[in-house]
């Protein structure tokens, strides 16, 4: 089954079903160089409105240190973003280092 943008943003539930969504972000991750830039612009935002929503969550029981780190690697993800033409690999580094902060619970 090729993975949908819309099981990522269903509401959130227990700690599997945020490690599925975030595998689900991977697999996707994964197809972003073989999109136009249109879609990937369009990949691009969904996976950083989604990864913020977490960091913020996490970012509440995160010390100092880990909050800092945290929305650095956030600023740099939307940074990449943001650019005129993103670098589809450097946006899937960057969001999978996200991601496997978050997966780790910080």
């Amino acid at each position: 089954m090729e993975p949908s943008i819309h099981s990522i943003s269903e509401e959130e539930g227990s700690l599997p079903g945020l490690a599925e969504r975030l595998m689900t972000i991977r697999q996707m991750l994964a197809t972003l160089d073989t999109l136009t830039v249109a879609g990937q612009r369009h990949l691009m935002s969904k996976v950083v409105a989604f990864v913020s929503g977490h960091v913020e969550r996490v970012m509440r029981q995160a010390g100092r240190g880990n909050r800092h780190m945290l929305l650095e690697q956030l600023t740099l993800l939307k940074r990449e973003s943001d650019r005129q033409l993103p670098s589809p690999s450097a946006f899937s580094d960057r969001a999978d280092s996200l991601i496997a902060l978050l997966t780790t619970g910080m």
